[in-house]
């Protein structure tokens, strides 16, 4: 599962349905576990996009 708080910059996530493709190029700032961060996976198809 990818969540934001756990990518760097440089890393490339993509779909294993469609074979959609993103590179992070500004990591995210928020804190796991605190109010207001993220905790959504990122998802596309469906599904949990895998780090490449």
């Amino acid at each position: 599962m990818a969540n934001c708080s756990d990518m760097k910059v440089g890393d490339v996530f993509y779909c294993k349905v469609c074979g959609l493709e993103m590179q992070v190029n500004k990591a995210c700032t928020c804190e796991p576990g605190k109010e207001g961060s993220c905790s959504v996976p990122l998802q596309c198809c469906g599904q949990d996009m895998t780090k490449r």
